[in-house]
């Protein structure tokens, strides 16, 4: 019999997207799931439009460290074209990529899109999310990090009732309509994903 495999997760994008939020609603589902996990303090520059990453690790068995080896993430969610393509070493060959196709172009020299999404293209197990039309359909302007969430949620052993429980409390002290309009994102995104295998 094997043992329990670590699981690894990968969240970028750039301050103040919202990466340590979702990181943190990652953790509470993965623990009220009943698996041991840890996330790692956020790496890059915190301040808005600086680079930003944060790691979740979760095993069946009691974790030592929330640091995943490069190769070895199971999932890598990006909130920002060019920071998925920073990260995308950190995936094992059957990962996944969910990635937001809106860009935070917050430097001189920032690439063409069309190259930053044809790199992406060619890594296996890679989701690209327009959030921008998604924003606009649900009429939530910060649909996308919760849409890119739901999405990413296939791919990960929490019930749905349990994402909206977090969700909902995280949401909760914003009221109701806030709440509703983020389980509503969350919804849309992981109804873009038919199938999934899971991790």
């Amino acid at each position: 019999m094997s043992e329990p495999r670590i699981h690894g997760i990968v969240l970028g994008g750039v301050g103040g997207q919202g990466v340590l939020s979702l990181a943190q609603i990652v953790l509470e589902a993965l623990r009220r799931s009943g698996l041991h996990a840890l996330q790692s303090e956020i790496h890059g520059m915190s301040q808005r439009g600086g680079s930003v990453h944060a790691q979740v690790c979760f095993s069946e068995v009691p974790l030592s460290s929330p640091i995943i080896d490069e190769g070895c993430a199971d999932l890598l969610i990006a909130l920002e074209p060019l920071e998925a393509l920073r990260y995308v070493a950190m995936l094992r060959m059957n990962g996944h990529l969910v990635v937001s196709e809106e860009p935070q172009v917050n430097m001189e020299g920032y690439p063409p899109l069309d190259d930053v999404y044809a790199a992406l293209k060619k890594v296996r197990g890679c989701h690209l999310v327009d959030t921008e039309d998604l924003a606009r359909k649900l009429n939530h302007r910060q649909a996308g990090g919760m849409a890119l969430l739901g999405m990413a949620s296939k791919f990960l052993p929490v019930s749905d009732a349990v994402w909206h429980d977090v969700i909902t409390e995280r949401f909760s002290a914003k009221g109701a309509r806030v709440t509703e309009k983020n389980i509503e994102a969350f919804n849309a995104g992981r109804g873009l994903v038919q199938e999934a295998v899971g991790v």
